[in-house]
């Protein structure tokens, strides 16, 4: 420690809509008042920089509300900083093939060199950073096997916003999924699984109606309500009787823990953050299996009492995993580094 507050700038150059710009604005919240810490702009000498990429190429085709500020942060990593550089890792376009998280099956050529050029671009602001903070254990293993070193990769897990918590449940007996659709989101086990179901499916998030909404309207249990406000989403959250969420890699799954914080039962992938969430409130599925999805959605759709109780355990874990939490395991990563 130096006697003082660790003065730390924080990487806030994300569009507001972004999961990165969701995880920056909490944990800024927290930090501003926590004790050990001062917040900072970049040109005042900080002794940490917070950046919220691996991947500076990628946040150059969208999610950043200034790309000439983005430029330089950039250069900075190039030249080198005069403070501990910490990058939070956010997931699956890092090194995953593009066409796992968007819709280029048309243009393979620019498909495959963009992969390459990413995962060699990631690599470099990795062998700068002092600290890789990765946001779900699956997602630290996978940066150590593509060649991270350990010690510097930290697990540290996203909270959920208390206003998710308030709310009593209402539990009206239908499946919620809620994503931007994209092919690492699973979208057709979603559709199948809607198609087999005989129950009410609500899908909520862009880009579902561009890429399958004929399929979906095709099925007249779904409802497709696409981008919703915060209170809508709440409120679907607290009604919902299940929540699905079957993606083939997700870094972490944010709306994983909003359902949980409402009191509802979740069904998702093994490749996700859900893995790490020790609680009965969660039932993990294989996600190219979804026969078993449709077993386990039914099974919990068929009992209202099964529901509570693992509604209710998934409100009580979520209730340890808070961006104050976050916070201080973050504080905890600065003041290795000071």
């Amino acid at each position: 420690m130096t006697g003082r507050p660790i003065r730390v700038a924080l990487d806030r150059n994300d569009e507001s809509w972004t999961s990165q710009s969701t995880y920056m604005s909490n944990l800024s919240d927290e930090l501003s008042s926590h004790p050990g810490v001062q917040l900072v702009p970049r040109d005042r000498s900080p002794d940490i920089v917070h950046l919220n990429y691996l991947n500076p190429i990628g946040r150059l085709v969208h999610g950043k509300q200034s790309y000439e500020r983005h430029l330089r942060d950039i250069a900075s990593i190039v030249t080198g900083l005069d403070a501990s550089l910490v990058v939070t890792e956010h997931g699956v376009e890092e090194f995953s093939d593009l066409r796992q998280s968007m819709y280029l099956d048309e243009y393979p050529g620019v498909s495959a060199v963009a992969d390459w050029t990413k995962r060699q671009l990631s690599r470099f602001v990795g062998s700068r950073a002092d600290r890789i903070i990765a946001i779900s254990s699956m997602d630290r293993d996978f940066l150590v096997q593509n060649g991270f070193q350990p010690q510097t990769v930290c697990h540290v897990p996203h909270g959920v916003e208390e206003s998710f918590f308030e709310s009593e449940r209402a539990d009206e007996g239908f499946v919620l999924h809620v994503s931007k659709c994209s092919p690492h989101k699973n979208p057709e086990a979603v559709v199948e699984t809607a198609r087999r179901i005989d129950r009410r499916t609500v899908v909520v998030g862009g880009g579902w109606k561009e890429h399958y909404g004929a399929e979906l309207a095709a099925i007249d249990s779904v409802e497709l309500k696409g981008f919703v406000e915060k209170s809508e989403l709440q409120r679907l959250y607290r009604t919902a009787g299940v929540f699905y969420f079957p993606s083939t890699y997700e870094p972490f799954g944010l709306p994983i823990l909003e359902a949980m914080a409402a009191g509802t039962p979740v069904v998702a992938s093994v490749n996700s953050a859900a893995g790490d969430f020790d609680t009965d409130g969660v039932e993990l599925v294989e996600p190219e299996r979804v026969g078993e999805h449709v077993d386990a959605l039914e099974t919990l759709l068929a009992n209202p009492a099964t529901r509570r109780r693992r509604g209710d355990a998934a409100r009580s874990f979520a209730g340890g995993m808070t961006w104050e939490h976050t916070a201080e395991r973050t504080v905890d990563i600065y003041e290795e580094l000071v």
